[in-house]
């Protein structure tokens, strides 16, 4: 492998692979080129790849010939088999990037696979930072996403122009890896919410409660913001010895209310003859929420 030239800070523009051009990597490659980066673009739709090369893209015709040349490598397919394809295939990245380039990988990913092609680039003097990325389409449109990204330091500010091209704000959550579990762990927490939501519709609905009445009411008191107290709470950890008695007072009184109200849905649903399993489960657990 040929060493790129140590420049003390990034050119402009920069010379970027986009690989993955769906509905969130289309609009990031749009953003990356109205940036004024020079980029490099496949997709295995021809269609796709025209509309960036209408834009001033460079149309390739494999992973690696998208690669060739550039500083950079953005990511965005679908799962872990097709990352690591990109990554390490017959036509993968790595067959052309030259040691010292940075592959930001926005694909939601096992940790196993970010840590496994990480330490074959390493291999090739290339690195990889994770680069998990929040907004949905509308997000990458407006270039508004929050990347959360785990890497080396020096990675992750080398490559922090290429990425605020298409977000509002870059969190460095850590070493390699961190940023995939942050936004796992902001993903799992969107899926929970939507599935406590879906099973009140369902308790609603059974007892022949209007849904936009539903929808108002969760709207209007505060739900969602409820659902923050954990933080105010002092984190996940049980309570221990060093906690105040009045603290433990008030988990307590949480606990207490928190299991009459979720015991009372689960009865209610029962009635009615609906089946709401993660309300129920919540109830069997409510205990550790309140750190008891």
């Amino acid at each position: 492998m040929t060493d790129r030239a140590e420049s003390g800070g990034s050119t402009t523009p920069e010379k970027v692979a986009v690989i993955g051009l769906g509905q969130m990597g289309g609009p990031m490659a749009d953003c990356v080129l109205a940036a004024g980066h020079e980029v490099a673009v496949y997709d295995i739709s021809p269609t796709a790849m025209a509309t960036r090369v209408a834009n001033g893209a460079r149309q390739a015709d494999s992973p690696a010939s998208a690669a060739t040349g550039a500083d950079f490598v953005c990511i965005i397919v679908f799962d872990d088999a097709q990352l690591v394809e990109v990554v390490s295939g017959a036509d993968g990245i790595l067959k052309s990037l030259l040691s010292g380039a940075i592959v930001a990988v926005h694909t939601t990913a096992s940790l196993t696979t970010i840590r496994r092609i990480a330490e074959t680039a390493a291999e090739c003097g290339v690195t990889i930072v994770d680069a998990g990325v929040s907004g949905g389409e509308d997000g990458a449109i407006n270039g508004t996403l929050l990347t959360m990204a785990g890497g080396p330091d020096a990675a992750v500010e080398r490559i922090r122009p290429v990425l605020m091209a298409f977000s509002k704000e870059l969190v460095h959550a850590g070493p390699l890896g961190a940023g995939m579990a942050l936004k796992l762990a902001r993903n799992a927490t969107g899926y929970i919410m939507m599935a406590a939501v879906h099973e009140a519709m369902i308790l609603a609905s059974a007892a022949e409660v209007d849904l936009q009445l539903l929808s108002h009411v969760i709207s209007e008191t505060g739900v969602f913001s409820q659902a923050m107290a954990p933080f105010l709470l002092g984190g996940p950890a049980p309570l221990g010895p060093d906690d105040s008695e009045s603290l433990r007072t008030m988990l307590e009184h949480l606990r207490l209310l928190g299991e009459k109200d979720l015991k009372q849905a689960v009865t209610l649903a029962a009635d009615l003859g609906v089946d709401i399993p993660v309300t129920d489960l919540v109830a069997g657990s409510f205990r550790e929420v309140a750190r008891l």
